[in-house]
């Protein structure tokens, strides 16, 4: 079920937390406050929440700025909740992710690349939380910030 109210509110705290205009606890806040059955909401939110510490205050900024790469992984998503791209990845349940740290041990890493086929959790393409780069293009095309001067 698509939800564009929570997805531009997910958007907008992510680009609010990662431009400094809010702190990770206020980020932290407006994320968990936002209820939906769109599937992409708690699926992106859960990898927003790698993203900063949630025990310190802090701003994104100096040792608390965030990778090359997981930023590239957070504007994606932020394009996609901007899209009208309906989210069709797989929902990992969640004993899985609880477990799956113990599960690599168990099996030395064969048990969680069986199951991380199963769940769809690779991503070989970097198209998450897209499907296919057919879709990111398609995203770029028709952005929703700044389209009147594009």
């Amino acid at each position: 079920m698509f939800d564009r109210q929570a997805r531009n509110s997910l958007a907008e705290a992510a680009r609010h937390y990662l431009t400094g205009l809010s702190s990770n606890f206020e980020f932290d806040d407006r994320m968990f406050r936002i209820r939906s059955r769109d599937l992409a909401v708690p699926a992106i939110r859960s990898q927003f929440w790698l993203i900063y510490d949630d025990l310190r205050k802090h701003k994104h900024e100096k040792e608390w700025r965030i990778s090359d790469q997981q930023r590239k992984i957070v504007l994606r998503a932020i394009l996609f909740l901007k899209s009208d791209i309906e989210y069709t990845w797989p929902v990992v349940p969640a004993w899985y992710l609880a477990i799956r740290p113990f599960i690599w041990v168990l099996t030395l890493g064969y048990g969680v690349r069986v199951l991380d086929r199963k769940y769809e959790l690779q991503d070989p393409a970097n198209v998450w939380p897209f499907q296919h780069r057919d879709e990111i293009n398609a995203a770029k095309n028709r952005p929703r910030y700044l389209a009147a001067v594009v």
